[in-house]
């Protein structure tokens, strides 16, 4: 019988006033890659903390490799083998790639060879398959980039069993597959993989068995061959979800924003429309250029040239204050670091939006903050004690609609989204969707932009494909498919057009 590679059992870990896991199990056995399933709170990250040594439950034991402990901590985790990827890296950002992977591991003798750190990194990097420079200052490095050197920084002790939380969150579709390809080449070798992600695809193209968390508590293990996205969705959230996209049904009207020529250094020539009622979106790779078109429209970086418009008359936008007035909404990427305050209320965080049309030094009130947050959190589902909830004690999900709450106070008539789901769970993802099909039937006007082809796919009513910078193709929701736009964002179409392909 083959003996686990981990195996927990009537895992309980309280914090005040908060019960995160309540007699939770969880059993990994080597050479499987197993998902770790739940809504954001269901205690799923605070598992693989504990199982990495990094935080120590109430109750329960934790077996690994046969070896029985009440907690570890993270000497003794990596002593036997256990190595955790962070949703967020733990990098210095100072320092290079290389130096961040053989941080604990510096090679020399009487001092630190520093060319053999580099020459070792570099190594790593290339049998794993990552385009990465060992010599690149991290700070340099987008987020995506960031995560796989966190991925080679876990895996330079070569591990028996490796914890990701969230590792693919950040990455677009081209690092996914290698990431993925080094998951199935680790399972082959024999290590134990536990995974979460929310992108339901990636669980059932690549785990072999699921085990669900609803609350802090086991609901139940299976083999993915033996179940179905539904089954595993209404096990998370203990409920069947009819019609996730929520796809509206809209009679279209004009063009609400226009984008003529715009080009502005990487950017070149770009041209889109966003109609009355409609959901465009855009699909590219990282550093495609897509965020910046946002970024663009929104004002913090400024065109070289061409026109954009709104309802059909010519506009310049120097900074995002000006796109709130000319009723533009803005949800970035990053919630953390640039949608949040951390530190405040829910209430506050909702109407910093609208902050920009008060006048200077005029007093901000509760009224005024209650005011905001009942005007862009209405359909939202914002889960939380109470709104005057500091935002920092959240689920992901719940940030995310937080921020939403915030550019919908403003009433825009565009709105734009980058990544606006990424990272948060099945249960929040539909309740977005739900909010953003309520936003077109009002005749508003959206544009995302998401590295999931899946939801670009589900809620589109046309997609416009990226690649190095310029718009190569444009696809109604009918014509698009997951492989027509990995051909045209991965460069395909041009090796197509140079050897005469039709």
């Amino acid at each position: 019988m083959t003996v686990a590679a981990v195996r927990a059992t009537g895992i309980t870990k309280l914090y005040p006033g908060v019960v995160a896991l309540k007699d939770a199990s969880l059993t990994l056995y080597p050479g499987e890659i197993h998902a770790v399933m739940g809504e954001n709170g269901s205690g799923k990250s605070t598992f693989l903390a504990l199982l990495a040594g990094s935080q120590e439950p109430t109750a329960g034991t934790i077996e690994v490799f046969g070896e029985a402990k009440a907690s570890l901590n993270p000497r003794q985790a990596k002593d036997l083998g256990v190595a955790l990827v962070q949703q967020e890296p733990q990098l210095v950002p100072a320092l290079t790639v290389g130096e961040n992977i053989m941080i604990g591991r510096l090679p020399g003798t009487g001092g630190v060879s520093w060319r053999a750190v580099h020459q070792q990194a570099q190594r790593l990097l290339d049998d794993l398959g990552f385009d990465i420079d060992s010599r690149t200052v991290v700070s340099s490095l987008s987020t995506g980039r960031r995560q796989l050197v966190e991925v080679a920084k876990a895996l330079v002790g070569r591990p028996r069993v490796l914890l990701l939380d969230e590792a693919t969150s950040s990455l677009d579709e081209a690092d996914v597959r290698r990431l993925v390809a080094v998951l199935r080449q680790l399972r082959d070798q024999g290590v134990a993989v536990a995974f979460i992600t929310h992108r339901m695809k990636e669980i059932m193209d690549i785990a072999d068995r699921a085990t669900v968390l609803r609350d802090g508590r086991y609901v139940g293990s299976t083999l993915i061959t033996e179940t179905d996205e539904r089954a595993l969705v209404a096990m998370m959230v203990g409920r069947d979800l009819a019609d996730y996209w929520h796809k509206a049904d809209v009679e279209l009207g004009p063009p609400v924003l226009e984008l003529e020529n715009v080009s502005r250094g990487f950017l070149q020539d770009i041209t889109l429309d966003v109609r009355s009622g409609e959901i465009v979106g855009i699909a590219g790779l990282v550093g495609s250029g897509r965020s910046a078109i946002l970024r663009t429209i929104v004002g913090t970086r400024k065109p070289r040239y061409g026109i954009i418009k709104l309802d059909g008359i010519p506009v310049r936008i120097r900074n995002p204050r000006e796109a709130h007035r000319h009723r533009i909404g803005y949800v970035p990427e990053d919630r953390k670091a640039e949608g949040l305050v951390l530190g405040w209320s829910i209430l506050r965080n909702a109407s910093l939006a609208l902050m920009n049309e008060r006048r200077p030094f005029a007093f901000l009130t509760k009224h005024f903050d209650r005011a905001a947050f009942a005007a862009g959190s209405r359909g939202l589902k914002i889960r939380a004690s109470s709104p005057e909830q500091i935002v920092s004690q959240l689920s992901g999900g719940n940030q995310q609609k937080v921020v939403i709450a915030r550019e919908l106070a403003t009433k825009p008539r565009v709105l734009l989204l980058d990544e606006p789901t990424r990272g948060i769970d099945v249960g929040a993802k539909e309740d977005i969707y739900a909010e953003l099909s309520g936003l077109v039937s009002e005749g508003m006007g959206l544009l995302i932009v998401s590295s999931e082809l899946q939801e670009l796919l589900g809620v589109c009513d046309r997609i416009y494909a990226m690649f190095h910078g310029r718009i190569v193709a444009e696809f109604s929701a009918a014509e698009a498919t997951e492989e027509t736009l990995t051909f045209h964002t991965a460069g395909a179409h041009e090796i197509a057009a140079s050897e005469g392909a039709p």
